[in-house]
Parts: C-alpha cells; structure tokens; sequence
C-alpha cells in the first residue's frame, strides 16, 4: 500500500490475507496470486478520505492510481466492480 502512500494496518492486512487463503508466513514471488487480496482490500481504502489534515499537518491521497489498479483486477478475476454507481431503476409500470 505504501505505493499509494497509504497506510493499512498489518492486522487488517493480515486477517484480509487470511480471508483470501494467503499464507502470511509464505514467500512469496511473481507467481504468488494477489489479486483477490487487491480486490478485497481497494474499496476499503478508495472509500477513505482523499485528504486528512489536523494541527497545521495535512496528508491527500491521489486515488486513480488505486481505482484503475482495481478496475484491472476485477475484470480480471470477473468479478463486480464495488466501486461502480449504482443506480436504482422504476419498475413499477410492469405490475401495472
């Protein structure tokens, strides 16, 4: 995460590691399938605040990098983007 400037507690990282059958004690190399721990994790970390500031300290988080990262790996994996909008549609002319 730290690619993005983003920090994720090891916990977290740890337990969504664990959810998604990754072995936190494994090496791990090109060949080891992360994506699933990607696309578990991304929309907790898109959803946070692009910018935090408190005391005259001030922190901004450029996401594009992470939501195209995602889009990749959930059409990757062909899986629903949790990102998209979701819209709701009126049906109620069919009971009609």
């Amino acid at each position: 995460m730290s690619q993005w400037s983003f920090e994720y507690s090891e916990q977290l990282l740890l337990a969504e590691m664990q959810a998604v059958g990754l072995d936190p004690e494994s090496e791990y190399n090109e060949n080891t399938n992360t994506d699933q721990l990607f696309y578990k994790i991304l929309p907790d970390v898109l959803f946070a605040p692009t910018s935090v500031s408190e005391g005259g300290y001030s922190i901004s988080y450029d996401k594009n990098g992470m939501l195209a990262y995602y889009k990749m790996i959930a059409r990757k994996l062909g899986k629903p983007d949790q990102t998209a909008t979701q819209t709701i549609k009126d049906i109620t002319k069919k009971w009609l």
